[in-house]
């Protein structure tokens, strides 16, 4: 009778250990998950950055000596630099989003020259912009929904307790807009 106890204990102890093992790989795998998603942010943010010195260079042609728009280009490339200079997450996000601040009032300053926003040179660039940032929101979604869903995760008992003695900590990187 004793024997047979051990071998019960014995038997739930293993099948308990490889559903915390099956959690455990599942949690692993949904945070490589998030860091696939992240690498689609990024090259989507490498893309616009990789835009911008060539839209630089169409409104500095033609608005070349305008006070107030030269000081608007300067603040884009001060924003550009930074993103490209942005190494962690968090960094890359706040990064982003001074660089949409910054273009968005260089846009405005763009609307006061017609010449320039009836140039051909500078319609393409301001479309190329704006499929960058259609592929920013892409993956910016996809990114948001793979941390939302492991976060969910990890307050599910018995993943929490897996997750805690494995060190999964939750992911607090999300991916917002500027407000409009």
């Amino acid at each position: 009778m004793l024997k047979l106890l051990g071998l019960a204990l014995l038997a739930a102890a293993l099948v308990l250990g490889a559903k915390c093992m099956t959690i455990r790989k599942n949690l692993v795998t949904e945070r490589q998950t998030i860091g696939a998603e992240w690498e689609q942010v990024n090259t989507a943010l490498e893309a616009r950055v990789a835009i911008v010195p060539d839209l630089m260079q169409t409104v500095g042609g033609e608005l070349h000596g305008a006070a107030s728009a030269e000081s608007a280009m300067a603040a884009v490339n001060a924003a550009r630099d930074s993103l490209h200079a942005a190494t962690g997450r968090h960094e890359k996000i706040r990064a982003n989003a001074r660089l949409e601040e910054t273009l968005s009032l260089l846009m405005l300053k763009v609307e006061e020259y017609p010449k320039l926003e009836s140039s051909k040179k500078y319609a393409v660039l301001l479309e190329s912009l704006k499929g960058a940032d259609y592929q920013i929101a892409v993956a910016r979604r996809k990114y948001n929904e793979a941390v939302e869903h492991y976060n969910a995760r990890l307050e599910l008992f018995p993943n929490n307790i897996v997750s805690s003695v494995s060190r999964l900590g939750k992911i607090d990187a999300y991916f917002q807009t500027a407000a409009p």
